[in-house]
Order: C-alpha cells, then sequence, then structure tokens
C-alpha cells in the first residue's frame, strides 16, 4: 500500500500569467517546474496549508484563494493527493526562499515548461485552444479552467 501525501498546489496568476516554480536540487524531481505548495500538515485545512507553504516558499501572502479541484498521482513511490487552489490576489513580492528559481509565464507556455508529474493533470484535460486567462477583477477562474479531473490522467 503507497503512503498517501495530502498536497497543495497554488495557481498564482497575476495580469493573465502564472507563476511556476522550480523545483531545488535537492528535492525528489530536481530541476522541474511546479506550481508552489507543499504538504498539508496533521490539524491543518487545506487553506491554512496553502497560506502557510506559500509564506514560507515565496514570502507571499495569499488573499482569498478559491479550491479548483483534486487528483491523485502515483509519484516517487508514493500516492499524491494533489488540491489545486486558484490564487488570484495575494501580498508582497514573490521570492524564491525554497526553490531555485521563479518564472511569470502565460498558461500556454506554462505547458512548455518540464513540469513535475503531479501538476501536468492541472494542464492535461484543457483543450488546445482553451484560453486560460483571468482577468484581475474575476472573484473565480472561468469554467474552462475547471475541467480539471479527480482521477488524474
Amino acid at each position: 500500500m503507497l503512503k498517501t501525501i495530502d498536497v497543495v498546489a497554488a495557481i498564482i496568476e497575476r495580469d493573465g500569467s502564472i507563476l511556476l516554480a522550480q523545483r531545488p536540487p535537492h528535492a525528489d524531481q530536481p530541476g522541474m517546474w511546479e506550481f508552489a505548495g507543499g504538504k498539508v500538515e496533521s490539524g491543518e485545512s487545506q487553506a491554512q496549508a496553502l497560506a502557510r507553504e506559500l509564506q514560507e516558499e515565496l514570502g507571499i501572502v495569499a488573499l482569498p484563494a478559491r479550491y479548483i479541484a483534486s487528483h491523485r498521482r502515483e509519484i516517487s513511490g508514493r500516492l499524491i493527493h494533489l488540491h489545486a487552489w486558484w490564487v488570484p490576489h495575494f501580498s508582497g513580492t514573490p521570492t524564491a526562499h525554497y526553490h531555485s528559481q521563479l518564472r511569470w509565464c502565460s498558461p500556454q507556455e506554462a505547458l512548455t515548461f518540464n513540469l513535475a508529474p503531479a501538476d501536468i493533470p492541472c494542464w492535461k484535460p484543457l483543450s488546445p485552444k482553451a484560453r486560460l486567462s483571468f482577468p484581475a477583477n474575476t472573484v473565480r477562474p472561468p469554467s474552462s479552467f475547471l475541467v480539471m479531473t479527480a482521477g488524474g490522467l
């Protein structure tokens, strides 16, 4: 039986771009790109874990985030249960406290990065023509973005 790990991932948006973070050399899957986030600790809600991880990893305070979807994926001998959250508003300037580097890119450009396997299902269900730009004043992601699967790929 694989150990299940609950993980939160933040799809951080600013002016139609999203933030990707490159995993450091000492981490599992070094050099791969991911959405910032991390493990949900015992006694934490997903929202609490998301806020804590974004403060620790990026030095930002996430303002109300919106849950998008979850999926499961076996990675490195563990079952990762990833919970994606959309973060359109935050305070502070993202700084790579944990990651090797950060990169703002368009949602379409994100597909050209070497994404960590657990993060790929955040994009796979979308058609190639799907537009993922999030107007800065919206309170929820577009309905096309919610087409993520619960079962992974």
